[in-house]
């Protein structure tokens, strides 16, 4: 009787440990992550009566008599299936699926988790919110993730939030798509020829010759633009003493320390007179630039007593000021209207420089550009009037020479423009620094902008033209035509780009055979490096249709971290303010043989055990996993199935109470037969 009664009580308690577990699966069906466990049983050892016999010639075998001692927890099994994917839309959130776990770590320990509620902390750190453990993976450098990404090499994930990304100057550009092959050619008659001049002049054939500047490099550090009016020749090594440099019109004095400016200034509309005469010369400037014409104003003070009126309007007023250099002076001005002068008053009147007289040390700059320092004095009197540049012994010898393109020029005076006639009448507009005969054939240029990124990050746009010169031959040149161009850039400084070109050549198929360029570009600002950029036209093909020719390059400007995104794979990408997408990391993915073997060590983290075998730590595509960004995994619990196995643990716990009831009353029966 007592074997029945322990059989009910083991039944007892193990049903009790399945609703334990049932009650916790139950409690965490919204728990993000959560992997649900289940309960099995298994019979306890039996005691047996009788052992099995075996069969005999004349009687047959008999089976073991047994008595079971009760039921066992078998196992709890953590169930590691998938959980749905829920989005969230917060795009540090990630959802793993498949057989792998997010790593973790507090710093010292790793553990593991499928809890994917992640999220950037006060230091940039990839962190799980609720207790602030790291996640794991691998950092890029430059863009670029190491190659072997195995758990030796992971570290904490930490991307801080406003990062810059430095300049970058581009080096290299890509072409692709295509070029119409049916690109239409023109029999050209004649080219009308437009000069800067405003002159015409038609001709059967055009040779421009490029027309530009030479600049000298000084041994001193000054570079000086030559013209026509210059001593050439000259030669590197060479002294420049003695020889006209430039001549060019005086735009402006800058007045030095060193070198002062003194202005005579003449009465305009508002001042009749100044001291009774119409010019008035101020004390020597030391600093400032002045141009011939300018209004130059004169402030000062009222003079107690110092105004006087003579005659009814429009008479004269006349006004003792001490200007602002301390000298006392007379106007006389118009009578006011609608205001007075008084005493103590400040007043300001415009005057127009008639005259600078610069003495030496002073600058002076050209129309042309040039700017120099005086080594003798100079009177300008003439917004006409040119100064001419002579080299002096101190100027020392010409270091380099160079010649700066900024058109071309035909019979002697520069191109504006070319306009082409077919001989079917059609008026073409041609490429100034290309060369047209009659009879020839033109072919319409394709414009291709290419972005260039210089060493600062600023960039320049070089357009670089395609023009088809036979069958399946192309060329390429700079804008107007040539193979070099000065770029006048928004602030004003000069950029000269160079072209060194092999023509572009297709087969009959419209294949890319052969062809390349490459461009060079100086700065004039000196701030930026030369560079070279490299243009790569092996994507392009030639097909009838249209042209869809696009130009990428690999340069890009400074930039700041705007927002970040994860894909599949777990690759965390920055998205930067000047446009530019950056792999920042990659995040870890942990696989076990047995996943289920892991212990659990509460906060939905988990660590290896004896037998959930070690983690082999790899990216997610190369453990066959996925993640779904801006979303997170939901419980894995079935709440129908938790409510069934509810029902058969009660009804099992029931039935095994009823043992211990039925086995009582047996042994209170036995009992009273003593009675």
């Amino acid at each position: 009787m007592m074997r029945s009664l322990f059989s009910g009580v083991s039944g007892l308690k193990n049903h009790q440990t399945r609703m334990d577990v049932i009650g916790n699966n139950i409690s965490n069906v919204n728990t993000t992550g959560f992997k649900s466990s289940r309960v099995t049983f298994a019979d306890m050892i039996s005691q047996t009566l009788t052992g099995a016999s075996a069969p005999t010639d004349t009687l047959g075998g008999t089976n073991p008599k047994q008595i079971g001692l009760g039921s066992a927890v078998s196992s709890i099994d953590l169930l590691f299936t998938n959980g749905s994917v829920q989005s969230t839309g917060k795009n540090t959130d990630l959802c793993l699926s498949g057989n792998g776990l997010f790593v973790m770590s507090n710093g010292q320990q790793q553990y593991y988790t499928r809890n994917g509620a992640f999220e950037f902390d006060a230091a940039g750190n990839y962190v799980q919110p609720g207790n602030g453990y790291y996640v794991m993976g691998w950092m890029a450098e430059d863009g670029k993730l190491p190659d072997s990404k195995t758990g030796s090499g992971m570290t904490r994930i930490a991307i801080k939030a406003g990062k810059s990304m430095e300049a970058e100057a581009t080096s290299n550009c890509t072409y692709a798509h295509n070029l119409n092959a049916e690109t239409k050619g023109y029999a050209i008659g004649s080219a009308i020829v437009k000069y800067a001049d405003g002159t015409t002049e038609t001709v059967t054939n055009y040779t421009p010759q490029p027309a530009g500047k030479m600049s000298l490099s000084l041994s001193t550090g000054e570079t000086v633009d030559l013209d026509g009016s210059s001593g050439y020749p000259f030669t590197t090594g060479s002294a420049v003493n003695g020889k006209v440099l430039y001549t060019s019109k005086i735009d402006s004095v800058t007045a030095t320390t060193t070198g002062t400016a003194t202005l005579e200034l003449s009465v305009g509309s508002a001042v009749h007179s100044i001291n009774g005469g119409t010019t008035y010369t101020p004390p020597a400037l030391t600093s400032g630039t002045y141009k011939y014409g300018d209004k130059y104003t004169l402030s000062g003070t009222i003079n107690p007593g110092g105004v006087t009126t003579a005659g009814a309007a429009p008479g004269n007023t006349k006004l003792t000021v001490t200007l602002s250099d301390g000298n006392v002076v007379t106007f006389e001005v118009p009578i006011p209207t609608g205001f007075t002068y008084a005493d103590g008053q400040t007043v300001n009147f415009d005057f127009v420089i008639s005259k600078i007289t610069a003495s030496t040390g002073a600058e002076v700059t050209t129309a042309n550009g040039n700017k120099t320092t005086l080594t003798s004095p100079l009177v300008v009197n003439s917004n006409s009037q040119n100064y001419t540049r002579m080299g002096t012994a101190s100027d020392g010898t010409v270091s380099s020479v160079t010649r700066t393109e900024d058109g071309y020029a035909f019979n002697g005076k520069r191109v504006d423009s070319v306009t082409l006639q077919s001989k079917d009448g059609t008026s073409l507009t041609g490429l100034v620094g290309a060369n047209y005969a009659a009879n020839g054939t033109f072919y319409p240029s394709l414009v291709s902008s290419v972005a260039v990124y210089d060493s600062e990050g600023t960039a320049h746009n070089v357009s670089v033209l395609i023009t088809k010169t036979k069958a399946n031959t192309w060329t390429m040149s700079l804008q107007g035509g040539g193979d070099s161009v000065t770029l006048v850039e928004k602030d004003g400084s000069k950029t000269t780009v160079k072209l060194e070109k092999k023509d572009l050549v297709f087969d009959t198929m419209g294949r890319y055979v052969s062809g390349d360029a490459s461009l060079s570009l100086e700065y004039k600002n000196g701030a930026a490096s030369p560079q070279q950029v490299a243009l790569n036209f092996a994507g392009l093909t030639q097909y009838a249709g249209s042209n869809t020719v696009s130009a990428a390059g690999d340069g890009h400007a400074a930039g700041t971290l705007e927002s970040v995104s994860v894909d599949t794979s777990g690759v965390i990408t920055g998205t930067y303010t000047n446009g530019v997408k950056q792999t920042e990391a990659q995040v870890a993915v942990a696989q076990f043989n047995n996943a289920s073997g892991l212990t659990k060590m509460g906060d939905s983290l988990y660590q290896e055990s004896n037998n959930s075998g070690v983690a082999n730590v790899k990216t997610a595509a190369d453990l066959g996993c996925k993640i779904t960004p801006s979303a997170i995994e939901m419980s894995n619990v079935d709440i129908a199935n938790e409510f069934t196995d509810m029902i058969i643990t009660q009804r099992g716990f029931q039935s095994n109470s009823k043992i211990i009831t039925v086995s009582d009353e047996m042994l209170e029966t036995l009992v009273n037969m003593k009675r």
